[in-house]
């Protein structure tokens, strides 16, 4: 998206998923019966090896990025998006599915805590 030019889109796409990542991680620990206390031991032993995998598949990753992307250069003629029009279109043209899908995440949120809560 930032490579078209829609810097909103490509922002609230990140903010989205990071957002969902976080409620994943929330249903996660509120939905597993995981025991509470020492039930396993954790001495952090092998942390050496965890850094050494990060750095190569960090290194792998930028390797591989700049193997491709390195040369090319961002487009600055193409067409300007502003924000004002992108909200117009979702509400306006996409009115119904915007409120469609607020409707199926609110029954997602009210199942999802009837599901997690004590009895």
């Amino acid at each position: 998206y930032i490579l078209l030019t829609a810097e909103f889109v490509a922002t609230t796409q990140v903010l989205v998923y990071i957002g969902a990542v976080m409620v994943l991680f929330l249903f996660g620990i509120m939905l597993t019966k995981a025991p509470l206390g020492n039930a396993m031991e954790m001495t952090g032993a092998q942390w050496p090896i965890a850094a050494a995998v990060s750095v190569l598949l960090g290194g792998v990753t930028v390797c591989s990025l700049m193997a491709h992307f390195g040369s090319d250069r961002l487009v600055t003629d193409g067409p300007i998006f502003r924000t004002a029009d992108v909200s117009d279109e979702v509400f306006s043209t996409y009115i119904i599915p915007f409120e469609a899908i607020s409707v199926l995440l609110l029954a997602a949120l009210i199942g999802a805590i009837v599901l997690a809560r004590k009895d």
